[in-house]
């Protein structure tokens, strides 16, 4: 599988194979919002966002201790 970059700007829709079509709302410059099919939300400041990336979607080497 081919992982590919998004601009974050407008309304982005992550459609998975089951049909789900959550999205994620970069139109505020103070915040980000992601939806899912059923009305749920959550909004994050950008700050926020940016952390979630830095530290949730780049994989973490193993730590043994």
């Amino acid at each position: 599988m081919t992982h590919q970059r998004t601009p974050e700007m407008g309304t982005v829709k992550l459609c998975g194979v089951q049909g789900c079509c959550p999205t994620v709302d970069f139109t505020d410059p103070e915040k980000v919002v992601l939806a899912d099919d059923f009305g749920g939300k959550v909004q994050l400041t950008r700050e926020q966002w940016t952390e979630l990336k830095k530290t949730r979607f780049v994989p973490k080497p193993d730590q043994k201790g």
